[in-house]
């Protein structure tokens, strides 16, 4: 398998990397994380070459030749990360998700693309949704997620690709996930600290849905290995909490009695649930790791990595 991952230095991407065939040729491209060589040389990843790119320049690929830039299979992960920060500052966010993904497609071929879109595109919408939903988003990351979504499909038409799985995903949890994200937080605070109180932006009512990232990385060798047919779909638990309940149950897993607090608001206020069963009947996949065992690897992973246990 010769195989392009963009975003590679990311949460998911560093997960997907250690799982995935040594005997398989992996181009990773990277945008700033200087570490992202040495963790490699560290984890002994000798079949995965690192590409620092600007995936938003035309010329990211300007170094390879024709051939190097054909591939059996892509996975597309890069992307500005953070929805909020869309809110503020709308250009970037779409020259991260949109137009760095129209620069990767002129740019390389793939038999087959997996694109990680994002839940986000359901912005807006409330009680149950799939791919069969009509969008309407007004988050400017929704909106350049779903923007790379109908890009994928006029490469395909275009013939840069062969087939393509867009993958709706709504988000995961584990270790190398930035230092931001709710999980980490939860596991440093009631692991770590061990106090009980822990502040959530909004009114905690709001809806979140992940899986930890072993999962996650599950779900994309089912699909690499049986891609099939163009298709869009949810990756998904299947059964999101309210903040205010995660934060209960992750201070419960840690034997703590959870003190929540509310402040300020949320840009991406979920109220939205799929019942996608595509990856289910597809691929037989369902997420198997429960968030109480979840958690307790993350602070595993933690204790043996211990810089991540400290927030700076």
């Amino acid at each position: 398998m010769k195989l392009l991952v963009t975003g590679a230095s990311g949460f998911i991407g560093r997960n997907l990397l250690l799982a995935l065939p040594r005997d398989w040729q992996v181009t990773a491209t990277y945008r700033r994380d200087a570490s992202f060589p040495e963790f490699l040389r560290s984890r002994e990843l000798a079949n995965v070459a690192p590409l620092r790119a600007e995936l938003a320049e035309p010329g990211a690929f300007g170094g390879l030749s024709e051939a190097q830039r054909r591939f059996d299979a892509c996975v597309y992960l890069a992307a500005n990360g953070d929805p909020a920060y869309s809110e503020h500052a709308p250009a970037e966010d779409l020259r991260a998700n949109a137009v760095s993904m129209v620069n990767v497609l002129e740019a390389c071929t793939f038999g087959h693309l997996l694109f990680f879109s994002s839940g986000a595109v359901y912005d807006g919408l409330q009680g149950d949704v799939s791919p069969a939903s009509a969008l309407r988003p007004t988050l400017p990351y929704a909106i350049s997620k779903w923007a790379s979504e109908r890009y994928v499909m006029h490469a395909q038409k275009k013939g840069r690709i062969g087939t393509a799985s867009v993958a709706r995903f709504f988000g995961a949890y584990g270790p190398y996930e930035a230092e931001r994200k709710i999980y980490g937080r939860l596991v440093r605070q009631f692991a770590f600290a061990r106090s009980a109180a822990f502040t959530v932006r909004g009114d905690g009512r709001n809806l979140i849905d992940a899986m930890y990232v072993d999962d996650a990385v599950r779900a994309i060798r089912l699909i690499l290995d049986r891609p099939g047919e163009t298709r869009t779909f949810d990756l998904c638990s299947g059964r999101p909490l309210s903040l205010k309940d995660l934060v209960t149950q992750a201070a419960a897993t840690f034997g703590l009695r959870a003190q929540v607090e509310y402040a300020g608001e949320v840009p991406e206020y979920i109220e939205f649930r799929s019942v996608d069963t595509t990856m289910e009947t597809r691929w037989g996949f369902k997420p198997s790791i429960e968030l109480a065992a979840g958690l307790t690897r993350f602070a595993d992973w933690m204790r043996r990595e211990p810089q991540a246990a400290k927030a700076s």
